[in-house]
């Protein structure tokens, strides 16, 4: 107990080592890898990225749009979208599917996302695929 009171005082008189988040944010350290931002004119839909995600985290879908709204005929009036689904809370922050993206769709951010409240997906057309 004796040798632990230096230590003692010193924390006493020193003030807070946790950071109040909301109002001082942490800045990222140098290297760090951030959110994936996802570029829609770029992505040729080739399904690289959907199939090099260790975690899922990156789907390549398809949708029916409609048109028209109330539409009920598929055939007629809707037409058939590509998405790019992205879920951040599954997402590891590896960035391999950034590496193997040949089209430079995908980048990486230095912020990372913030803490959410609710699970929610990222859904972005793909507009250049024909």
């Amino acid at each position: 107990m004796p040798r632990m009171i230096g230590n003692i005082f010193k924390n006493i008189l020193t003030g807070p080592v946790t950071r109040r988040h909301p109002y001082q944010r942490r800045e990222p350290f140098p290297g760090s890898r951030g959110a994936i931002i996802f570029k829609p004119a770029r992505c040729e839909f080739c399904g690289d990225c959907e199939r090099a995600c260790p975690s899922h985290a990156i789907r390549l879908d398809t949708i029916w749009d409609d048109l028209e709204k109330g539409a009920r005929d598929y055939g007629k009036n809707n037409e058939l979208t590509w998405v790019h689904v992205y879920d951040p809370c599954r997402c590891i922050f590896c960035s391999r599917c950034i590496e193997v993206c040949a089209y430079g769709a995908l980048s990486q951010s230095g912020d990372f996302p913030g803490p959410s409240g609710k699970k929610m997906e990222e859904r972005n057309r793909v507009e250049s695929w024909v």
